[in-house]
């Protein structure tokens, strides 16, 4: 969870599918990819927005053996996000921030490393709707 936060928020989305199974998932509001190459190509395509600047912590892992090698881990999610213009430089004017639960099931594949099988995001909490 935080090699996947971490990839995306520093610029490495391209490579955030190389943590999941090849028939991994990610589903969030508005968005839902049901393979490897799915999860490639939309973060593919993230990291080439350089004018997106994001944060994403996590906390409370709650961890549910589901067999030997695999687990669901339920956290809470803060996501802080934004967006840089042509003529901007940081620090980015906050107001865009998400809080919600993120149920993740990581399975061990053949080499023993533990990979995304899904990850899921419900957000609880998120900026008000412009009017």
């Amino acid at each position: 969870m935080t090699e996947f936060a971490w990839r995306i928020d520093n610029g490495q989305a391209d490579r955030v599918h190389e943590l999941f199974l090849e028939a991994g998932s990610i589903s969030a509001p508005g968005m839902t990819l049901n393979s490897r190459e799915e999860i490639a190509t939309t973060f593919g395509n993230r990291a080439r927005d350089t004018s997106r600047v994001s944060r994403h912590l996590w906390s409370n892992p709650r961890y549910e053996i589901l067999g030997q090698d695999r687990v669901s881990v339920t956290t809470v999610v803060q996501t802080f996000m934004g967006s840089l213009t042509d003529d901007e430089e940081l620090p980015v004017a906050n107001g865009n921030f998400i809080v919600g639960d993120s149920i993740d099931v990581v399975q061990r594949d053949a080499d023993r490393r533990w990979l995304f099988e899904s990850r899921q995001l419900k957000v609880l909490f998120a900026p008000p709707k412009p009017a």
